[in-house]
């Protein structure tokens, strides 16, 4: 029987809430409540924020609960954002700003915290690693190779670390149930089955999630959740990808022109395949819709959304052991990447690892485009 939480996690899902942020992950707070002292020490990290409505909301949230951090700027083009935002760190007495380069020229900053539009991540991102600070970037990395490439390029020279906004990396059962397979203990994975089928859809107040030209269509705004767990079970990004997509039966609101439903497989070389579907499309109380991501290996299969092990010899099947820390995986995420500042070691959601997401995601829509096979060395050259 499915556990209450895993059940609550995938009816939101199925009811497409939150989608422009990184998927509704967890409903449990790690920190109920900001339990910090009046006093700030001298040592606490001082964290601006670009981009702070929506998904920006929930990343402000996050950083104000991480222990140890100040929310020391606040920059946003929508004043009424600005002013919401500052009034919830209000004790930090954030200063703020409307144009982001004038906060990445602040002072009083340690880190930047970016949850832009997608066609902003790329030009913001450079900025701010080339000024020195610490980076964490909602997913995904950018729109175009190019885009991508400069971002990987910044940050590999770059003196503070860049941290992607690709959190499922962070909390069970993702990461124990990946843990697991690459233990070798299910043995070699060879096939991935997933899906992501949405009821409900985007939210309508975010024109820019339904304009390719600045979202880069779904399955680089969205779909690079998956493709990252892909590449991390895998080993890397794919070779090729074959697939076919449609706008089919959403078509508003006005200049809507993302696809609500796609195939595709992802070939990642010799016994390594992926088959994923992923639409907005779909319809209340269907069985097992929503999301799901099952890796069938040698000697079990893995649903690594239930962190369920299924025994290929009619075995009993099994409940991963969770040693990763549950709840809301943005806040594990962000608290991980104030850690990993503080201890001068790479985040698991590396900038290699947002590069190779971004980039299954790019080949698999070229792929749609095109509509034929499209292989991963010819996305590089042209790119």
């Amino acid at each position: 029987m499915r556990q209450k939480d895993d059940f609550s996690r995938r009816q939101v899902l199925g009811k497409g809430l939150g989608a422009a942020s990184a998927v509704l992950l967890g409903a449990v707070r790690v920190r109920a409540q900001d339990t910090r002292p009046t006093t700030v020490p001298v040592a606490d990290l001082r964290c601006g924020m670009i981009g702070i409505g929506g998904r920006g909301s929930d990343l402000l949230s996050a950083v104000n609960q991480s222990p140890g951090v100040r929310v020391t700027a606040l920059c946003d083009i929508n004043p009424k954002h600005l002013q919401a935002a500052a009034e919830k760190v209000k004790d930090d007495r954030p200063r703020l700003f409307e144009d982001y380069r004038k906060l990445i020229e602040f002072k009083d900053l340690d880190a930047v915290v970016i949850a832009t539009p997608v066609y902003l991540h790329a030009e913001m991102s450079v900025a701010v690693l080339n000024g020195g600070l610490h980076l964490y970037c909602e997913k995904p990395l950018g729109m175009t190779v190019k885009d991508c490439r400069a971002v990987l390029k910044a940050a590999q020279s770059a003196k503070g670390i860049y941290q992607g906004g690709t959190q499922l990396r962070y909390a069970h059962p993702w990461q124990s149930s990946i843990k697991l397979i690459l233990s070798g203990e299910v043995g070699r994975p060879i096939f991935i089955r997933a899906h992501r089928h949405n009821v409900g859809d985007l939210p309508h107040d975010r024109q820019w999630l339904f304009e390719k030209r600045h979202c880069g269509d779904t399955i680089v705004e969205q779909a690079v959740h998956e493709f990252d767990l892909f590449n991390w079970i895998l080993g890397g990004p794919p070779v090729r990808a074959s697939g076919f997509g449609q706008q089919s039966l959403r078509f508003e609101p006005k200049g809507r022109d993302i696809m609500d439903n796609y195939a595709l497989s992802l070939d990642y070389g010799k016994d390594k395949k992926v088959s994923y579907s992923h639409s907005w499309i779909s319809a209340p109380k269907i069985p097992m819709d929503g999301r799901q991501e099952i890796v069938y290996c040698e000697e079990a299969a893995v649903d690594i959304e239930n962190a369920m092990v299924y025994p290929r010899n009619f075995g009993e099947p099994y409940k991963v052991a969770p040693p990763e820390p549950a709840g809301d995986s943005t806040q594990l995420a962000i608290d991980d990447f104030f850690r990993c500042i503080r201890e001068k070691r790479k985040p698991l959601a590396s900038v290699q690892a947002g590069f190779d997401g971004a980039m299954a995601a790019i080949l698999g829509r070229q792929s749609i485009e095109d509509g034929r096979v499209v292989t991963m060395e010819e996305l590089l050259k042209e790119g």
